[in-house]
């Protein structure tokens, strides 16, 4: 595959590997985890020593011992608060938790307890905490606020991966107590729920499309029926409702397109709409997915104001370095691993694309039939890069999502434009932004009826033995060769070759 990068962009992406490698050994030395920082200070006598002798060559060395030791550390303060917080058999302990995300749907126990579940943390330490109710009508914890729980941190009973041993969950007795409420006044939440309420204006005859709506749009997906959910996760749709790239994108585009119209120099547009996309990624709910497809588009957004040209695999390269730098623990973590290597094979496809000339002749009617084209090659280049990770996450494999995505991805990126219209011009005419909303409806409709029809095809979606990293990395160069060999039967772009037409 020739690839068309430039030699910062690489670096960087070869700094990153790099870090993760060391991170990758420094877990695999759990033992001496506690030794950590004596080999933090030896390498740091190393590093100054060989500096001050003038050998060369030391950037890759440092960035692997600093993945290695940020590791140790990592594993040290992990077990510290593992071995504080042990023991399912002893006696219960209190713990004040904070609700730090979105507080699920009450569900009914096969011992006919109603319990919710929402994120939170014990020092370093992820947690969900599953918190019985003594009826339905009992008070609920909210976005922000704090509580006092009393249980156990558990473990999972079926661990297959060893970052699932480090996910636990707190079991609270019906002796939880409301300490502090979430903040009065105008909060995030406060304006995510206006909002909610906003996007589903003019949807009252469909309360089903309207929960749609406000799970594609806002990333609210408590309100998603089992039902509905399952029908995405089998036609390979469900990523509709993970608030990251696409939707980040789109409005990125949204915002940018809004101020070039108002004649606003281009070097100020991606200064200009860092703010609300950094507001929109809050008021989603701030998911990790969202919050790395947010630092790629700031990195790019901010390029042009200080005269430098926008790289993809620049903000992808510094984006990967920064969150496994800042928590290590998430090289375990296969769902952050998903959304970088789908953005990186979508990144990948863009990039080898764009060394061919095009299809059709720029400028005719059928170059929007290639941008189409594109956006499908876009969902086959995701897929691909999907597969390994999703067979291993879920033991799953969606042939299915080949075809859905080929619609589906199209009709997203419309219906969040749509949306996202509709939520600002309800600022303005609530009638208007009902009929947009209904507008997205019928989009959300065309998503919701194509992924049904995929999920009951034969062979859409099966399950699998989960992959270990032979198949994976099988997977990888088999496309790798494929694409490199059909590479050398395209015509480059710019070079005096036969063209398409």
């Amino acid at each position: 595959m020739r690839l068309s990068v430039q030699k910062p962009s690489v670096r960087l992406f070869l700094a990153t590997l790099t870090l993760v490698a060391g991170e990758a050994v420094g877990f695999a030395c759990a033992r001496v985890a506690s030794g950590w920082g004596f080999l933090a200070w030896i390498a740091g006598l190393g590093f100054l020593s060989a500096w001050g002798w003038g050998v060369r060559g030391l950037g890759s060395c440092a960035i692997f011992v600093l993945g290695v030791v940020l590791a140790l550390h990592c594993e040290a303060d992990l077990q510290r608060i593992l071995d504080a917080n042990a023991g399912l058999m002893g006696p219960r302990r209190s713990y004040r938790l904070r609700v730090e995300g979105e507080v699920s749907a009450p569900r009914r126990t096969k011992k006919g307890v109603w319990q919710v579940a929402f994120p939170s943390h014990v020092g370093r330490l992820p947690l969900t905490v599953v918190l019985p109710l003594e009826s339905l009508r009992a008070a609920r914890p909210q976005t922000d606020e704090v509580w006092s729980v009393d249980g156990w941190i558990g473990q999972r009973k079926e661990v297959r991966r060893r970052y699932d041993r480090r996910i636990f969950h707190g079991v609270g007795g019906r002796t939880a107590s409301r300490l502090a409420p979430a903040p009065s006044g105008v909060t995030w939440s406060r304006i995510g729920d206006e909002l909610a309420r906003r996007a589903g204006a003019g949807l009252e005859w469909n309360e089903e499309l309207a929960s749609l709506n406000r799970a594609i749009l806002l990333g609210r997906r408590t309100d998603l029926a089992p039902e509905r959910r399952q029908t995405f996760i089998d036609a390979g749709t469900i990523h509709l409702f993970a608030i990251s790239g696409l939707h980040v994108m789109v409005v990125t585009w949204f915002l940018g397109a809004a101020f070039k119209r108002l004649g606003m120099p281009v070097r100020l547009c991606g200064l200009a709409s860092l703010p609300l996309v950094v507001a929109y990624v809050v008021l989603t709910g701030a998911r990790p997915s969202a919050v790395r497809a947010a630092c790629m588009a700031a990195i790019c957004l901010v390029a042009p104001a200080f005269g430098r040209r926008p790289d993809s695999l620049t903000a992808w390269s510094v984006t990967a370095f920064i969150v496994y730098a800042v928590s290590p623990q998430r090289l375990y973590d296969l769902g952050c691993a998903f959304s970088f290597v789908v953005m990186f094979g979508v990144l990948l496809w863009v990039r080898w694309t764009g060394q061919f000339e095009p299809i059709c002749r720029p400028g005719t009617r059928a170059e929007k039939f290639a941008g189409y084209l594109q956006g499908v090659g876009v969902s086959v280049a995701a897929w691909i890069a999907g597969v390994p990770l999703a067979a291993s996450l879920f033991g799953r494999i969606t042939p299915g999502g080949l075809l859905a995505n080929a619609v589906v991805v199209m009709c997203a990126n419309l219906m969040v434009r749509i949306g996202a219209g509709a939520l600002a011009v309800s600022l303005l005419c609530l009638p208007l932004a009902a009929i947009l909303n209904n507008a997205a409806a019928a989009l959300t409709w065309v998503m919701a009826s194509v992924s049904g029809c995929v999920a009951r095809l034969p062979f859409a979606t099966f399950d699998v033995e989960p992959w270990g990293v032979a198949p994976c990395v099988l997977w990888y160069a088999a496309w790798l060769a494929f694409f490199a060999f059909l590479g050398r039967l395209l015509p480059p772009k710019g070079l005096q070759t036969k063209k398409w037409w």
